[in-house]
């Protein structure tokens, strides 16, 4: 299904699910999926923002009953392998040879709550096209769709990204936090177009509400 509703996914991952499928990246998917429920109206909410923005944290903050939070990084992280390599060759190489296997997983997430009709809390940059093809495509499946943008300046989002990654040894790099931002603001606009509930919060002032749209 997802491919239907994202033609362009091809350009976010390099390879199919079951390329990569094991009883850990199963167990992985049903742990997110666990005590979900369908939904008669259900809802996709996306938390964009530039690496380092603090969309973690309002996630965390901000979570909604019955609602799939689905972090790619969070699934990154939980993969025995990332944690091996993390320790042997650390966060950078944890992260080059991680990153593209949890970003397949979890597109696999997503595209099986969809089908359950699931609400979902997708905290994604969502800065490419893919995903605009997403929220225009997924209402005709009787989703309503939401964006909250979180926003930081891009200096102090790669600032707190060295910091993370000397407190917990998470890496990003700091040309993906620029590539993201360039067009940051373009996004914005474009899911405003697409009649997605649009909503920008200061990710440097307790998320407070600066704009709705």
């Amino acid at each position: 299904m997802l491919k239907i509703l994202m033609p362009s996914l091809n350009k976010l991952v390099n390879k199919e699910y079951q390329s990569l499928k094991t009883n850990e990246t199963e167990a992985i998917i049903a742990s997110q999926l666990n005590g979900l429920k369908s939904s008669d109206t259900p809802v996709l909410l996306q938390v964009s923002g530039i690496p380092g923005a603090g969309k973690s944290v309002y996630c965390e903050t901000h979570l909604r009953q019955n609602y799939l939070y689905l972090s790619f990084d969070k699934i990154m992280t939980s993969m025995q392998g990332y944690q091996q390599d993390l320790l042997q060759f650390g966060p950078e190489i944890a992260f080059k040879n991680y990153e593209m296997k949890a970003r397949v997983i979890g597109y696999e997430v997503l595209n099986r709550a969809i089908s359950n009709r699931f609400n979902i809390m997708l905290e994604h940059s969502g800065t490419n096209d893919a995903h605009l093809e997403l929220f225009k495509n997924i209402k005709q499946k009787g989703y309503q769709t939401a964006v909250n943008f979180i926003m930081c300046d891009t200096n102090l989002a790669i600032k707190r990204a060295e910091k993370r990654k000397q407190e917990i040894n998470r890496h990003v790099p700091e040309a993906l936090i620029r590539e993201r931002a360039q067009n940051f603001n373009f996004y914005i606009k474009a899911y405003e177009q697409l009649g997605s509930e649009t909503k920008l919060f200061d990710g440097t002032n307790n998320f407070a509400v600066l704009k709705k749209i």
